[in-house]
């Protein structure tokens, strides 16, 4: 599988996917296509039992989607858009790397926010080094993580610290992410590769009967929530249109995408406070 913003090999039954979209691993629309591409090729992989992301970039794992590409996304025709109006093309990808037969395990060691974290929630395992960064900065631009970031961070770790991370739009850590539920643990850099490879390599030499029924118990526990789960997408899709529709919104991004360099992106809450102090001069 050769893809031009994702690496990918195979060791044994563990499939190895670094993000590599140099220099800020952004995710584009080129990103979501081959991402679509192989999780599609997955759904009939039998060979695979489990997918492993990291990232080629040593600062970034994700920055966040790239703003460019949304504008283009919202303008071009020739860009593929979702076939259901209340499910935008960010949340059916992350739906369907979720609902993959394959456990998928990130790891984090760098810089993750907006859509990058977004797809970050989808994966079934996570786990980051201490001082990984995570953010979502949507609402600081006039709108919210609407790729299935705002509905899944609520699921997983409740109305009170999501309203806490989605409205601060704050740097956290790692050990604040494994506090609050984002991921599993945080480990040190010298040991988190080892560990979530030998992880791996465990699960994928589990019985695949086995591991397909713990993951059927997990959606059948939770199928409750699939109904909110798609609730919450249908709201989060209707914002999004409603309030990139605002053209003071999109004046403020589109300035904001001229600001994407590794300059300003290690550093994005404080990019985007100087931006708007700047703007309301």
């Amino acid at each position: 599988m050769e893809y031009k913003t994702l690496k990918v090999r195979r060791d044994g039954r563990v499939l190895y996917v670094d993000f590599d979209n140099q220099p800020l691993n952004l995710m584009t629309i080129e990103m979501v296509g081959e991402l679509f591409d192989l999780a599609g090729k997955l759904v009939f992989d039998q060979e695979t039992g489990v997918v492993v992301f990291g990232s080629a970039n040593p600062e970034f794992f994700i920055a966040h989607f790239d703003l460019q590409d949304l504008f283009r996304a919202m303008s071009d025709p020739t860009v593929p858009q979702s076939k259901y109006d209340d499910i935008n093309v960010l949340q059916a990808l992350t739906t369907m790397w979720e609902a993959l037969p394959q456990v998928t395990i990130s790891l984090v060691d760098g810089i993750v926010r907006g859509g990058g974290l977004e797809f970050l929630l989808a994966t079934h395992i996570r786990f980051a080094t201490p001082e990984s960064k995570f953010c979502f900065p949507e609402v600081s631009g006039g709108f919210l993580p609407t790729g299935g970031g705002t509905t899944r961070l609520a699921l997983q770790i409740g109305p009170a610290r999501t309203r806490e991370i989605v409205l601060s739009a704050r740097d956290f850590d790692g050990t604040e992410a494994a506090a609050y539920g984002l991921v599993n643990r945080t480990l040190d850099a010298k040991e988190i590769r080892s560990y979530v490879h030998d992880l791996a390599q465990r699960i994928a030499a589990r019985p695949a009967g086995s591991v397909a029924a713990v993951g059927e118990v997990l959606k059948t526990v939770y199928t409750s929530a699939v109904d909110a789960q798609f609730a919450g997408f249908a709201v989060e899709n209707t914002a999004m249109k409603t309030l990139l529709a605002i053209p003071a919104v999109q004046e403020y991004l589109q300035g904001l995408a001229r600001l994407q360099d590794v300059e300003h992106e290690r550093d994005l809450p404080g990019t985007i406070a100087e931006s708007l102090s700047t703007a309301a001069k």
